[in-house]
């Protein structure tokens, strides 16, 4: 089954939360091992460190799925993918573009960048979306935003939430855009007229 099939599934369960409706997203996830053979493959292990590690669907509990999009089990070496989450983030792109529009989102620097970016992510078609938040829980994982505990210093950088984010979503595409290119020829920035350049964002004059 394809990942637009899956999100319409998903979809439907985020309208309408029954036990009915999670049991048909986990029966198409269920005939989804392709997809997640590919992720396995082409996105999961792509960094040295993670090369015993695979992908997978996390299936309803009890009718419920869980409100993140990818969580990484450390004890069975797993990447978890919730379709439910998934669609989620897209509801909150949507929300984070409407966001700049008010006082609340432009209230901090680090805020406003976040939403700013979620904003531009908005413009990615949502087959996308699953290989940018495997990529993202990936950050996490790596700890990407601790620049200088991977120069050699033991002492961990503090970064706010939002900068956190920030940094793990600014990872996530980077390495979306590179496995893409790679597998498909498709330049995403050029193709969906992705203009954020992370340069214009450091020091907080763009």
């Amino acid at each position: 089954m394809s990942w637009i099939q899956l999100e319409k599934l998903a979809l439907a369960y985020k309208r309408k939360p029954t036990a009915t409706a999670a049991l048909a997203l986990d029966r198409g996830m269920r005939k989804s091992g392709d997809f997640i053979d590919t992720l396995s493959e082409h996105f999961v292990r792509t960094q040295g460190s993670l090369e015993d590690c695979s992908a997978s669907f996390r299936f309803s509990e009890e009718g419920q799925f869980p409100e993140w999009a990818c969580h990484f089990d450390a004890e069975k070496r797993v990447f978890e993918l919730n379709p439910v989450g998934v669609v989620g983030f897209h509801d909150e792109c949507t929300r984070a573009q409407e966001a700049l529009l008010t006082q609340e989102g432009r209230g901090t620097f680090t805020m406003y960048r976040l939403y700013a970016y979620m904003a531009e992510l908005n413009k990615l078609p949502s087959k996308y979306l699953p290989f940018l938040m495997l990529f993202r829980e990936k950050a996490r994982v790596l700890e990407v935003t601790q620049v200088e505990r991977r120069r050699g210093n033991i002492t961990p950088v503090v970064v706010d939430s939002e900068e956190d984010m920030y940094l793990c979503l600014l990872w996530a595409f980077k390495e979306l855009e590179v496995v893409i290119q790679r597998l498909s020829g498709i330049n995403l920035r050029t193709d969906l007229n992705i203009t954020w350049f992370e340069s214009e964002w450091i020091t907080g004059v763009k």
